[in-house]
């Protein structure tokens, strides 16, 4: 059953984050550009950033729950360079029986560099199964900001 609440802050397109991204040297490969392992860790960097908006962390394992990648599928379209300025964005594009879909861009001038469709589940880490239920029923509330 999809979480309505939820639902609604999809189609408003409210679960959305942009943020710059720093190129540091370590992220260079022997090529001269970013190692395509490094826009996997940039992805998870985006990703945190849009679950803090769901649910801080830090209370998602207070109910003994965490966030997990059950699929990755990553396209690299243009490289980076340790001079470049890379801008990442993601958004939740839905949450349908317990799998959040989430649609990631890196964007270089203005122009996708890599694009990502990752889903996730929530774990409960007592009994390693993946949670299937309605979101709230884990004590998460939408606040008066529209965010859970």
């Amino acid at each position: 059953m999809r979480d309505e609440p939820l639902s609604q802050l999809i189609k408003a397109k409210s679960l959305f984050v942009e943020a710059h991204i720093p190129v540091n040297t370590y992220d260079i490969d022997v090529a001269g550009h970013v190692n395509n392992i490094v826009y996997i860790r940039w992805l998870e960097d985006l990703r945190n950033k849009l679950f803090s908006q769901i649910h801080p962390l830090e209370k998602l394992l207070e109910t003994n729950h965490y966030p997990v990648v059950i699929s990755c599928d990553v396209k690299y379209k243009k490289q980076i360079k340790l001079s470049d300025k890379p801008v990442g964005r993601i958004f939740l594009e839905n949450y349908i029986h317990g799998v959040f879909t989430l649609k990631a861009e890196i964007l270089l001038n203005n122009h996708i560099a890599f694009t990502a469709i990752q889903k996730c589940v929530l774990m409960d880490l007592s009994s390693h199964k993946m949670f299937k239920g309605n979101i709230h029923d884990i004590g998460m509330h939408i606040n008066n900001e529209g965010v859970l």
